[in-house]
C-alpha cells in the first residue's frame, strides 16, 4: 500500500482541483506528503539492499519535492485562487509516480519465468 497511496492521493488531489474543491485538494496535497516520504524511504531502501537501481529513488525523490512544491504553491496564503504552477508540479509528480509504476510492472514481467516450451 505504501507504493500506491502517494500517487492515489495525488490523483485525488488534482481530481479536486479539477471539480473546483481547492480547499480538498490541499487537504490531499498535504496528506500525499507523509506517504510520499514513505515511499522514497521504501525505494532508497531497495537500491542499499541492491534491488533496484539508485534511480528509483531519485525519482521518488523527485516526486516528492513536487509534491512539497503543489502544496506549498496552493497555500491557503496564496490569495486569488490556485496557481497553475501547483497544479502543473501535481502533474509532473503523477507523471514521475506513472513511470516507476509502469517499471516495476515491467520489471515483474521480466522476471516471471516462461511457461512451456
Amino acid at each position: 500500500m505504501t507504493r500506491v497511496l502517494p500517487a492515489l492521493l495525488a490523483v485525488a488531489a488534482l481530481a479536486a482541483d479539477v471539480s473546483g474543491n481547492h480547499g480538498v485538494a490541499l487537504g490531499l496535497a498535504l496528506a500525499s506528503i507523509p506517504a510520499g516520504f514513505a515511499f522514497t524511504l521504501d525505494c532508497y531502501g531497495d537500491a542499499l539492499e541492491a534491488r533496484c537501481t539508485g534511480l528509483r529513488p531519485l525519482s521518488a525523490g523527485s516526486a516528492l519535492i513536487f509534491l512539497v512544491f503543489s502544496a506549498a504553491l496552493r497555500s491557503p496564503a496564496v490569495v486569488g485562487g490556485v496557481p497553475q504552477l501547483a497544479v502543473s508540479t501535481l502533474v509532473i509528480a503523477l507523471l514521475l509516480y506513472a513511470a516507476l509504476g509502469l517499471a516495476a510492472v515491467l520489471q515483474v514481467g521480466r522476471a516471471v519465468p516462461e511457461l512451456g516450451g
